[in-house]
């Protein structure tokens, strides 16, 4: 992707875009791809070679960080933007994310609703809402707290 101008960025900064929801849906897409990617990276390679709890805290890890790098890449432009804006932009993510995961838990894995809210139980272990939190933050992180001029 080319970078924007600043004239362009300006604009952004104005008034939220349909350009701005949609590079937040590409970034979301990249982070699907990427995110499946490290589930199957879990399950065929580091579960057989180091067991199920350290592959469990080993993706979640590298989660975090494809997040992180993958949103400062793609979600850049939102620096600069309102609170409001910035508060739909998680919110939207979020709800894309467990729409996706719940979708795919329960149409192609065939997992029971009990077995789906067990992978958000942090108190039991789970890393999965670590890694959901610091993808929710990820618009205030790069557009509110992390703004390079």
């Amino acid at each position: 992707m080319r970078p924007l101008s600043r004239a362009r960025m300006d604009s952004l900064m104005r008034s939220p875009s349909a350009a701005m929801w949609g590079r937040l849906v590409v970034a979301w897409l990249a982070l699907a791809a990427a995110m499946s990617l490290n589930g199957v990276f879990r399950e065929l390679v580091l579960r057989p070679a180091l067991g199920a709890r350290v592959a469990s805290v080993l993706s979640a890890v590298l989660g975090v960080v494809l997040v992180l790098v993958l949103t400062r890449a793609l979600l850049s432009p939102l620096g600069g933007l309102g609170l409001g804006t910035l508060s739909a932009a998680s919110a939207a993510i979020l709800v894309l994310t467990v729409s996706f995961e719940t979708s795919l838990g329960l149409f192609v894995d065939h997992r029971s609703w009990r077995a789906l809210l067990h992978h958000y139980a942090l108190w039991n272990g789970e890393l999965w809402p670590i890694v959901l939190a610091v993808l929710t933050l990820t618009p205030f992180i790069w557009g509110r707290w992390w703004v390079v001029e």
